[in-house]
């Protein structure tokens, strides 16, 4: 049995660019180049981060073009949370790294919290299916982030996307089930590609 390789993607939100650059240098020694930089999006949906952080945040979309197996995302998410602990100061984070995946329908981040939508993986880390492919275009759920529900960062998923299935197109291989993203991975299950959401004849995604 063998995997079919994922495109990590991250979100980082930040304050300063001095700060964004560190991060993205910290993440490119771990996962690769940065392939895609989205412009960034004003953080306005929330003041969530602000008591830490600052105000004027920013939440910017990278994607990264080494492909992973799709079990790398829980050691990738702890891997985040060292990352943003080497760059607080006094305790207070200075970037907030949301760490994820996509392939050809869906994208799917990483979490440190539960909720019913959420499925466990391992270490306090659990996965969160936010959006799905079809109609040519991503779609929302119910519990998707408030900055995925007005579709800002659509154009840029939809250009990763190609990204992707080019790279996919171009190696046509897929990975052993043990495979092990750069050393940081442990065995996982299997996320088939696709152009769309499996479903029944007649019925709904």
């Amino acid at each position: 049995m063998e995997l079919s390789p994922v495109k990590p993607i991250l979100l980082l939100l930040y304050a300063k660019e001095a700060e964004r650059e560190q991060a993205e240098t910290a993440l490119e020694k771990l996962y690769g180049p940065i392939d895609f930089r989205a412009s960034p999006q004003d953080f306005t949906h929330s003041k969530y981060y602000e008591k830490e952080m600052g105000t004027n945040l920013k939440r910017r979309l990278l994607s990264f073009q080494t492909l992973q197996p799709p079990d790398f995302l829980a050691q990738a998410k702890l891997d985040c949370g060292v990352l943003e602990a080497a760059q607080a100061l006094e305790g207070q984070r200075r970037v907030n790294l949301d760490i994820g995946f996509l392939d050809l329908f869906k994208v799917v981040l990483a979490s440190l919290k539960t909720r019913s939508n959420k499925i466990y993986l391992r270490d306090g880390v659990w996965a969160d299916w936010v959006l799905y492919f079809h109609h040519q275009d991503w779609q929302t759920f119910i519990w998707t982030f408030p900055d995925f529900l007005d579709g800002r960062f659509n154009p840029d998923l939809r250009r990763i996307r190609q990204i992707f299935k080019a790279q996919r197109r171009s190696t046509n291989k897929d990975l052993p089930l043990k495979g092990q993203s750069n050393g940081l991975g442990r065995k996982g299950e299997s996320s088939g590609l696709g152009d769309g959401l499996p479903h029944e004849k007649g019925g709904r995604p």
